[in-house]
Order: C-alpha cells, then sequence, then structure tokens
C-alpha cells in the first residue's frame, strides 16, 4: 500500500471510525420492523430528534480491534485496525495488514489530523480539510464521532434543518427534505435546492439504520448502513457497518469489530521520529 494509498484509506476510517461497546454484551440484535408504524405527531420532527437523542449511544473510553475491507477503483483491500478513543477528545488509530505489522497511525483531535506513514518514515499533521478534499465531502470531528456509533448529527447545521418525518419500508425517516418537494426530489435532480440529509430510524428501538447525505449541485453522496446492533450499558451499538462515498472517486469500507473493550483510560502514543520526512 503506498502513501497515496494509505492516506486514502485512512480519510475513509476516519470518516466512518470507530467507537464500540463492552465485550461483555455480545448478543446481536435482530433489526425488525414492526408490523405496523404510527405517525408521530404535530412536533413529530423534534419529537424524533428527541428520541434520537435518548436512544444514542454514549462511552466515554474505547479499546477496540477490528477487521477492515475498502474497495476502492476496483481494488480490495483487507486489513486490520486497532483503535482507541475518548469521547468528544480524541480517536487513535493504528493500521496493519493481516500479518500484523503496523504500516500507519493516525490521531485524530476536534482542531487536528495527524498521520505516520511506517512504510515510507513520513508523516503529516494538518486539519480536516485534509480529509475533505480526499472524500470531497465536508465533514468535522462530531460528524466522524457520530458516525462511528450511529447516533445523530446534522451535516450542515446553518444550512439544512430537519423539516419533515415520514414512514418508508416500516421505519421512520427524518429527512431536511420539506414533504412538499419530497415528490419532486425523487422524480427529479434539483439543482438548486440544500443538501439532503435522510436518517432512517428504527422506530422499535429508535437507533439509525441508515444516514444518506446528497449534495445534487455536485453530484456528492455518502451513505452509512448499520447492522448487528448488541445491547450495551451505554445502549445499543451496530458492530457491522458499510460506508459508501461516491464522488469523482468511489469509496466504500466494510467494518466488523472483534476484540472490544469500553470503560478503562486510554493512552494515546504518537511519536513522530525525527529521520521522519513531513508530507504536504
Amino acid at each position: 500500500m503506498n502513501c497515496r494509498g494509505v492516506s486514502f484509506v485512512f480519510s475513509g476510517l476516519i470518516l466512518f471510525a470507530l467507537f464500540t461497546t463492552s465485550c461483555r454484551s455480545r448478543k446481536p440484535v435482530a433489526v425488525v420492523a414492526p408490523t405496523e408504524v404510527k405517525p408521530l405527531q404535530d412536533r413529530s420532527v423534534q419529537e424524533l430528534m428527541d428520541r434520537l437523542d435518548s436512544a444514542a449511544f454514549k462511552s466515554e473510553w474505547l479499546n477496540a480491534k477490528a477487521a477492515v475491507v475498502t474497495l476502492q477503483d476496483g481494488s480490495e483491500t483487507t486489513f486490520n485496525i486497532s483503535l482507541r478513543a475518548k469521547r468528544d477528545s480524541l480517536i487513535w488509530i493504528s493500521i496493519s495488514p493481516l500479518l500484523g505489522i503496523e504500516v500507519a497511525r493516525v490521531l485524530i483531535t476536534p482542531d487536528s489530523v495527524k498521520f505516520l506513514n511506517r512504510l515510507q518514515g513520513r508523516y503529516q499533521a494538518s486539519t480536516f480539510e485534509t480529509i475533505n478534499r480526499l472524500l470531497q465531502l465536508k465533514v468535522n470531528f462530531e460528524a466522524v464521532q457520530s458516525l462511528i456509533c450511529g447516533n445523530f448529527f446534522a451535516y450542515k447545521k446553518n444550512e439544512n434543518r430537519f423539516n419533515s418525518v415520514y414512514i418508508e419500508d416500516k421505519f421512520y425517516v427524518l429527512s431536511s427534505l420539506n414533504k412538499k418537494k419530497l415528490k419532486r426530489s425523487l422524480e427529479e435532480k434539483d439543482p438548486n435546492k440544500p443538501v439532503i440529509q435522510d436518517v432512517f430510524v428504527n422506530p422499535a428501538m429508535y437507533r439509525i439504520l441508515k444516514t444518506a447525505i446528497e449534495d445534487q449541485k455536485i453530484n456528492k453522496t455518502l451513505v452509512t448502513e448499520y447492522d448487528d446492533f448488541r445491547e450495551t450499558p451505554y445502549g445499543f451499538f451496530p458492530h457491522r457497518s458499510v460506508t459508501r462515498v461516491t464522488a469523482e472517486r468511489e469509496l466504500e469500507i466494510r467494518i466488523e469489530f472483534g476484540k472490544v473493550a469500553t470503560g478503562e483510560p486510554q493512552e494515546f502514543p504518537f511519536n513522530v521520529p525525527q529521520s521522519y520526512v513531513r508530507m504536504r
């Protein structure tokens, strides 16, 4: 995996990086739609957002391992990651091929993104703009942290308000698109409307099954789907996920967690050897 390839994979991992739950609870929960979904009342948008917040997965510390498969430009890459995290503060990722030798290390904070390339003796220190350029979408630490554990977030807070709730396939859909514009949007592209964000919610436990973001002005989409929910002291957490980014380049990331533990403070070692060359 060359420097550019590692950087692109690392950016994708950050986009759907990795919070999870205690290894003490490992029973998967089937996502089954109720036979009937009752419409929410007049304050449906705020009511659903409140319920999403109440049911959100919340954990302070994480130490986890996962298997990752990425698909990019017709090429498949399989590797393992170790991850440590502190909520709202730090995400630390070590990337290794199947043989177990570390090839890259990442440290993410709300203000910075740092990257070590072990293969070529290089490092990079920048902001989320680096990820945004590679993925051709705008993300920040809050969005990453929410995508990690399947919690709700607004892609563009200042531009997009959630205006409607409707029912599709027996699940709630919380949408930034007004109900009156929904049919038109489904029939044809409208380059004048803002970014559309749809959040598909299981009404049995109010956990997010899919988050879909579409920017029709620049023809870019981001979709994350969640599966294998497991109950923990911190709420239901999805242990399998698929993220797809469609832009000038397409990227798919599949993640499945193995060893996972929470509750203990973690260390986040990230030392740059003097011999490393800084990447621009």
